[in-house]
């Protein structure tokens, strides 16, 4: 189609670009590119030409009235070309002086450069000579004979006839290209030929309309002459000049253009004429033809296009009614054949549409459903906050549910129309159940694998004081009489060291529950020197010293669970990149809104080219056996379901700083 409109519009420029340049044409005798080019002021360089070459001569022959001709009353030149010239001595802003002579004379003069322009018709033979403005105005070629003369009719008859012309006249070059062996008599000027026949020396008169009838009006001579009715031709006259000014030919043509407009020719003809019009041709009729033309191609275009419009239209129709019903089918198929559970509600909380995972789950049939209050089934899910949430805030929400012993992930998603406004909402609801069982069992599987690496260094510890306590025993024995002060001693570090291995084995006790979501209260310092504590063996190895940083009287209600093991496996991973010592920095901070944790090493570094895959479930940098590649996995989705962020900067040979941003709800935050 917008090709079609393509093709059309491009013709319909076309069309249009040649009505415009044959409108031109007929009005003022000029196409497009002259109107363009004429249309516009004299240039710099014409006007320089205008000023360095002074007036402008014209010379033509002087007796060739009304055209042109030297009054004998006044021997002034006069004429209706005189006029003309005047006026477009005006339009160029230059004097144009006249210069009469005999009119072969003329065309010579004109050809030596001796003036500068002189009307005539335009030839081949003279455009050899000559360049040629445009028309001026149109004049006619005609045969003057006797009354009773009947042997000449037309040009071909005079053929060996004796026919007298003015010298140089271009009627002689158009005679003999169609006629041969013409018995010409040259003669000075029009008075000179018309003597001639009066005198019966010629059999006949050719030359131009006006010039011929004004002397047959001006010798009273048309009671035995006539002009026959076949004109020889109908032509243009122009200003003629020299070969070699172009310069000129571009400002004589501006002035005509200008002329034109002004109508100043069809003025100076009613002047010299009344209403006739013997020198100016008319173009009414052709102006009408072309407009009727134009507008006739414009009406036949538009009905084209509206034929094709239509006709496209109905076929888009047509096919988006087809798609539309496919789509819907295809959507309605996709919708039925998701596993999660769909509905869709309006502003009221009616039910619009549900999939068939959905009636399956709550046992009803989809046309029993459809229209009816979504609280029916909704209130037993505790949702109907969530759904008006969503119309209020035009936002997504989500929360997790649990239905009929199984665990349901709830999402709202708001449906726009097309004024953005929020009428309908689809609620899915996804059965997550075995997810978070896995969650659980993988987070747990992982702490026991850090429970096992943990075994070594806590076994020790734990030997420790149970070397103390046999050591005190011993001496509790030997003098629990004899010295009551050893004694009482040894009870003292028996108790200590029992203590001591009561709280190693409840740290492990704790960190290999699973995770709760309960919150508690914590001094953040105390809760981090617990879990460094935990991995105190394993630093000492490997001559870690740890450094940790925080306010002692920080306390935050916090995930615990969660939080202890994030530490850990951020711990355990600086430690295992520090195998020739190092510091192993931990940094706490809190503000009204989040709390701030960051574990910093001095080990390998990560190459930046691995920051998107650290936190991705088994991979690990590690040697085989030494890693399982969960615990940054781990990491990353504790403090993703505690609505934080984690984020790691490293430099290959300098060290990793992890960083944890944990957000602190009303309820969550304590006077620091």
């Amino acid at each position: 189609m917008k090709k079609r409109i393509f093709y059309v519009s491009f013709f319909f420029l076309i069309i249009s670009i040649i009505f415009i340049n044959e409108y031109l044409t007929v009005e003022y005798n000029i196409n497009l590119y002259e109107f363009f080019r004429n249309s516009t002021r004299l240039t710099l360089e014409e006007r320089i030409w205008l000023k360095e070459h002074g007036d402008i001569v014209y010379g033509a022959d002087n007796n060739s009235p009304p055209l042109r001709y030297v009054d004998t009353g006044n021997e002034q030149y006069r004429g209706v070309v005189i006029d003309y010239l005047s006026a477009l001595s005006i339009e160029l802003g230059t004097d144009i002086k006249v210069k009469p002579m005999v009119w072969d004379e003329a065309l010579k003069s004109l050809a030596r450069g001796e003036t500068d322009i002189c009307d005539m018709y335009p030839s081949e033979e003279r455009s050899k000579v000559y360049l040629f403005s445009d028309p001026i105005y149109y004049q006619r070629g005609v045969i003057l004979v006797p009354k009773d003369y009947k042997a000449i009719k037309n040009y071909r008859d005079l053929r060996n006839k004796r026919v007298a012309a003015q010298k140089g006249d271009y009627v002689l070059e158009f005679l003999n290209s169609n006629v041969t062996d013409v018995d010409y008599t040259f003669t000075a000027d029009y008075l000179e030929a018309l003597s001639l026949l009066r005198a019966g020396e010629v059999d006949a008169v050719v030359g131009d309309e006006p010039v011929i009838s004004y002397f047959i009006e001006a010798l009273d001579i048309k009671e035995d002459f006539v002009i026959l009715e076949d004109p020889l031709y109908e032509k243009e006259s122009v200003l003629s000049v020299p070969k070699s000014e172009k310069i000129l030919l571009n400002i004589i043509n501006k002035g005509i253009y200008n002329l034109n407009k002004k109508n100043t020719m069809s003025k100076i003809q009613q002047k010299w004429f009344g209403i006739s019009t013997p020198i100016t041709k008319s173009n009414s009729n052709e102006k009408m033809s072309l407009i009727i033309a134009f507008f006739s191609m414009n009406i036949m275009i538009a009905s084209y296009l509206f034929y094709t419009w239509n006709k496209e239209l109905k076929r888009e129709v047509d096919k988006r009614t087809e798609e539309l019903y496919v789509s819907r089918n295809d959507l309605q198929t996709t919708f039925d054949g998701l596993t999660h559970l769909m509905i869709v509600l309006n502003k009221d909380c009616t039910i619009s549409s549900v999939n068939q995972s959905f009636c399956e789950v709550m046992g009803i049939e989809k046309e029993n459903v459809i229209g009816k209050n979504c609280f029916k089934y909704f209130r037993m899910l505790d949702n109907e906050c969530l759904i008006r949430k969503t119309f209020v805030t035009k936002t997504q929400h989500q929360k997790e549910i649990e239905y009929q012993n199984k665990l349901y992930e709830v999402t709202s998603f708001p449906l726009e129309d097309k004024q953005g406004i929020v009428n309908r909402v689809l609620v899915m609801m996804k059965d997550v159940t075995q997810v978070r069982v896995s969650e659980q069992q993988i987070l747990h599987s992982n702490k026991m694998a850090a429970v096992g690496q943990l075994a070594a260094g806590v076994a020790h510890e734990i030997r420790n004081p149970l070397g103390v306590i046999r050591n005190s025993s011993y001496l509790l024995k030997k003098n629990m009489n004899s010295n009551p002060e050893i004694a009482n001693k040894s009870i003292e570090m028996i108790e200590k060291s029992v203590e001591r291995a009561s709280n190693i084995i409840d740290n492990l006790l704790n960190f290999s529950r699973l995770s709760s979501t309960n919150l508690s209260e914590v001094n953040m310092l105390q809760f981090i020197k617990g879990i460094v504590e935990l991995n105190k063996k394993a630093m000492m190895k490997q001559s870690i010293v740890e450094n940790v940083m925080c306010d002692p009287f920080l306390k935050c209600r916090v995930n615990v669970e969660a939080l202890k093991h994030i530490l850990i496996n951020l711990i355990s991973n600086a430690i295992d990149v520090m195998p020739n010592g190092g510091t192993l920095t931990i940094e706490c901070s809190a503000d009204d809104k989040n709390i701030s944790i960051s574990c910093t090493d001095t080990g390998y570094g990560i190459d930046e080219k691995n920051f998107d895959k650290i936190f991705n479930p088994f991979y690990t940098t590690k040697e085989p056996g030494k890693g399982t590649g969960l615990g940054l996995f781990i990491a990353y989705d504790e403090v993703q379901k505690m609505g934080g962020n984690i984020g790691v900067t490293s430099a290959l040979g300098y060290g990793t700083t992890f960083t944890v941003n944990l957000p602190l709800k009303e309820d969550e935050k304590n006077d620091r």
